[in-house]
Protein backbone atom coordinates (compact mmCIF):
# COMPACT_ATOMS: atom_id res chain seq x y z
CA UNK A 1 0.00 0.00 0.00
CA UNK A 2 1.25 3.59 -0.99
CA UNK A 3 2.51 5.77 1.68
CA UNK A 4 -0.03 8.26 0.75
CA UNK A 5 -3.14 6.05 1.11
CA UNK A 6 -2.02 4.40 4.59
CA UNK A 7 -1.79 8.10 5.85
CA UNK A 8 -5.21 8.82 4.60
CA UNK A 9 -6.46 5.59 6.04
CA UNK A 10 -4.61 6.71 9.52
CA UNK A 11 -6.09 10.13 9.35
CA UNK A 12 -9.82 8.61 9.03
CA UNK A 13 -9.71 6.20 11.93
CA UNK A 14 -8.04 9.41 14.33
CA UNK A 15 -11.49 11.30 13.13
CA UNK A 16 -13.32 8.24 13.84
CA UNK A 17 -11.13 7.96 16.84
CA UNK A 18 -11.83 11.21 17.76
CA UNK A 19 -15.48 11.57 17.18
CA UNK A 20 -16.25 8.31 19.36
CA UNK A 21 -14.04 9.93 22.25
CA UNK A 22 -16.00 13.93 21.62
CA UNK A 23 -19.50 11.51 22.19
CA UNK A 24 -18.61 9.97 25.00
CA UNK A 25 -16.82 13.45 26.60
CA UNK A 26 -20.11 15.34 25.50
CA UNK A 27 -22.46 12.58 27.11
CA UNK A 28 -24.05 11.49 24.08
CA UNK A 29 -22.18 8.17 23.81
CA UNK A 30 -21.79 5.63 27.14
CA UNK A 31 -18.68 4.54 28.00
CA UNK A 32 -20.19 1.55 28.27
CA UNK A 33 -20.77 1.38 24.26
CA UNK A 34 -17.73 2.81 23.04
CA UNK A 35 -15.77 0.71 24.02
CA UNK A 36 -16.11 -1.47 20.67
CA UNK A 37 -16.65 1.68 18.72
CA UNK A 38 -12.64 2.80 20.66
CA UNK A 39 -11.36 -0.80 19.65
CA UNK A 40 -12.39 -0.47 15.93
CA UNK A 41 -11.30 3.58 15.33
CA UNK A 42 -7.79 2.43 16.86
CA UNK A 43 -7.68 -0.87 14.58
CA UNK A 44 -8.60 1.63 11.89
CA UNK A 45 -5.38 3.39 12.97
CA UNK A 46 -3.31 0.98 13.33
CA UNK A 47 -3.74 -1.48 10.41
CA UNK A 48 -2.63 0.44 8.25
CA UNK A 49 0.90 1.26 9.66
CA UNK A 50 1.01 -2.50 10.15
CA UNK A 51 -0.39 -3.56 6.55
CA UNK A 52 3.28 -5.72 6.24
CA UNK A 53 2.43 -7.62 9.77
CA UNK A 54 -0.84 -8.08 8.35
CA UNK A 55 0.18 -9.49 4.92
CA UNK A 56 2.42 -11.93 6.76
CA UNK A 57 0.24 -13.13 9.24
CA UNK A 58 -2.40 -13.80 6.78
CA UNK A 59 -0.43 -15.71 4.58
CA UNK A 60 0.59 -17.57 7.95
CA UNK A 61 -2.74 -18.14 8.76
CA UNK A 62 -3.37 -19.74 4.83
CA UNK A 63 -4.98 -16.25 3.80
CA UNK A 64 -3.69 -15.10 -0.08
CA UNK A 65 -5.40 -12.64 -0.20
CA UNK A 66 -4.72 -10.46 2.57
CA UNK A 67 -7.24 -7.76 2.81
CA UNK A 68 -9.62 -10.16 2.98
CA UNK A 69 -8.00 -10.74 6.83
CA UNK A 70 -8.67 -6.85 7.66
CA UNK A 71 -12.40 -7.88 5.96
CA UNK A 72 -12.88 -10.44 8.47
CA UNK A 73 -11.49 -8.45 11.57
CA UNK A 74 -14.05 -5.41 10.50
CA UNK A 75 -16.97 -8.25 9.97
CA UNK A 76 -16.14 -9.44 14.26
CA UNK A 77 -15.84 -6.03 15.10
CA UNK A 78 -19.46 -5.11 13.75
CA UNK A 79 -21.12 -8.36 14.88
CA UNK A 80 -19.99 -7.82 18.36
CA UNK A 81 -21.15 -4.22 17.97
CA UNK A 82 -24.18 -5.89 17.04
CA UNK A 83 -24.34 -8.63 19.40
CA UNK A 84 -23.91 -5.34 22.09
CA UNK A 85 -26.81 -3.74 20.63
CA UNK A 86 -28.98 -6.48 20.71
CA UNK A 87 -28.02 -7.18 24.27
CA UNK A 88 -28.75 -3.90 25.45
CA UNK A 89 -32.57 -3.58 23.41
CA UNK A 90 -33.38 -7.26 25.40
CA UNK A 91 -32.42 -5.35 28.85
CA UNK A 92 -34.62 -2.32 27.65
CA UNK A 93 -37.04 -4.40 26.29
CA UNK A 94 -37.46 -6.19 29.85
CA UNK A 95 -37.33 -2.84 32.06
CA UNK A 96 -40.04 -1.07 29.64
CA UNK A 97 -42.46 -4.35 30.51
CA UNK A 98 -41.53 -4.03 33.82
CA UNK A 99 -42.24 -0.39 34.15
CA UNK A 100 -45.58 -0.85 32.41
CA UNK A 101 -46.63 -3.34 34.18
CA UNK A 102 -46.08 -0.70 37.21
CA UNK A 103 -47.44 2.13 35.70
CA UNK A 104 -50.39 0.01 35.47
CA UNK A 105 -51.04 -1.24 38.90
CA UNK A 106 -50.16 2.44 40.10
CA UNK A 107 -53.07 3.79 37.36
CA UNK A 108 -55.43 1.27 39.05
CA UNK A 109 -54.74 1.83 42.38
CA UNK A 110 -54.61 6.20 41.67
CA UNK A 111 -58.01 5.23 39.98
CA UNK A 112 -59.52 3.28 43.23
CA UNK A 113 -58.08 5.88 45.59
CA UNK A 114 -60.61 8.40 43.59
CA UNK A 115 -63.62 6.15 43.81
CA UNK A 116 -62.85 6.10 47.83
CA UNK A 117 -62.27 9.89 48.34
CA UNK A 118 -65.56 10.43 46.23
CA UNK A 119 -67.61 7.99 47.96
CA UNK A 120 -66.25 9.90 50.92
CA UNK A 121 -67.31 13.33 50.10
CA UNK A 122 -70.70 12.15 49.07
CA UNK A 123 -70.99 10.51 52.72
CA UNK A 124 -69.44 13.55 54.35
CA UNK A 125 -71.85 16.21 52.28
CA UNK A 126 -75.07 13.80 53.12
CA UNK A 127 -73.67 13.61 56.77
CA UNK A 128 -73.89 17.53 56.73
CA UNK A 129 -77.07 17.99 54.86
CA UNK A 130 -78.31 15.99 57.14
CA UNK A 131 -77.03 18.12 60.63
CA UNK A 132 -78.46 21.00 59.00
CA UNK A 133 -81.98 19.60 58.11
CA UNK A 134 -82.13 18.21 61.87
CA UNK A 135 -80.96 21.69 63.03
CA UNK A 136 -83.63 23.60 60.78
CA UNK A 137 -86.36 21.13 62.10
CA UNK A 138 -85.44 21.76 65.36
CA UNK A 139 -85.67 25.44 64.90
CA UNK A 140 -89.06 24.95 63.48
CA UNK A 141 -90.01 23.13 66.44
CA UNK A 142 -88.90 25.47 68.99
CA UNK A 143 -90.76 28.96 66.99
CA UNK A 144 -94.13 26.41 67.37
CA UNK A 145 -93.78 25.58 71.12
CA UNK A 146 -92.63 29.07 72.00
Amino acid sequence: MVWRARLFFVALGLIVLFFVINLVRTKKLKEEYALLWLLMAATMVLAPLLIDVIDAISFAIGIDYPPALMIVIALVCFALIFFQISVTISRFSEQIKSLSQDLALTRKRLQELEEELAISRVCESKSREGDSQSLSEGDRHESHSG
